[in-house]
């Protein structure tokens, strides 16, 4: 049985209109679905996995031309002023390393981000090696941006072409690179402590590093991140032993011990939350995760 809407009359069933106040009587079993639509439905707009950070070549033409005027100017002006180039070489040279990380992406047709991190790196390395070679030196303060730029890349190499390889494989590569990059800081500085304080850290790190990356197939949930903090005590405490033998030649603990004392107790129980099923149903009800 229906009821009208304004005045709560009860209504038969094949009445169209109240006949009390004269009101329209809707049955909801008659009204077309749409009807009761007051609102479209909400549509999702496809969004790209990807934003296009490349500038068009519309884009490249214009900057080509913004920053041509100010190196002709500043050539100009070194030339008259001393008829040889002299301070100009600094910001042309700026101004065109940034042309070439701005136009290199825009102006190939088939590029990927591997090319374009390539491309970018020893476009600065030539620009710093070319402003310490300008400067009077040869490779004198340069060699430290160039290596670390160098090692950058080499990261990105090994991300990019062995990501799908054993991971431990990458660690080997990882500490290699870094322990070239490291002994080609210690002859730049003209100092020795490659071999008995960088060696023993970068194997250590990269030691603990495997023994995460091959534990991390077996152990899932918690009981990984608690054998990450068990990594992180040990490196710790590994790091204070190597420096204090290396800079007071004695073996001692502080600082590293605190850090134990900290993330040991965690991992411990990441552990037993993995392990007690029962726990750990107990957490997830309780703090709602």
């Amino acid at each position: 049985m229906a009821y009208c809407v304004k005045c709560g009359v009860e209504l038969e069933r094949d009445l169209k209109s109240c006949p009390l106040c004269s009101t329209p009587v809707y049955y909801p079993e008659d009204v077309d679905e749409q009807t009761l639509k007051r609102y479209p439905e909400r549509v999702q707009r496809p969004r790209p996995k990807h934003v296009n950070l490349v500038p068009s070549k519309a884009f490249v033409y214009l900057m080509t031309f913004i920053l041509i005027i100010p190196i002709i100017i500043c050539l100009m002006i070194d030339i008259r002023r001393h008829s040889t180039i002299t301070w100009s070489f600094y910001p042309a040279a700026s101004l065109l390393l940034i042309w070439i990380l701005m136009a290199y992406p825009a102006l190939m047709k088939r590029y990927s981000f591997m090319k374009v991190v390539t491309i970018d790196i020893y476009s600065v390395i030539i620009f710093l090696v070319s402003l310490d070679v300008y400067s009077g030196g040869f490779l004198s303060w340069s060699v430290y941006p160039v290596a670390s730029l160098l090692l950058i890349w080499v990261y990105f190499l090994l991300s990019f072409l062995f990501s799908n390889r054993n991971p431990v494989f990458i660690v080997i590569i990882g500490y290699i690179s870094t322990a070239l990059f490291l002994y080609l800081i210690e002859q730049a500085t003209k100092t020795i402590w490659f071999f008995e304080l960088a060696v023993p850290i970068l194997t250590l790190l990269s030691v603990l590093a495997a023994i995460v990356v091959i534990f991390s197939r077996r152990i899932r949930g918690t009981a990984f991140l608690g054998l990450i903090f068990l990594a992180l005590s040990l490196l710790c405490i590994g790091t204070e032993i190597f420096v204090n033998r290396f800079v007071f030649h004695q073996i001692s603990l502080f600082w590293s011990l605190i850090v134990a004392a900290v993330l040991l107790p965690v991992s411990i129980f990441l552990f037993f939350v993995q392990r007690n099923e029962e726990f750990r149903v107990y957490l997830q009800k309780k703090f709602h995760f």
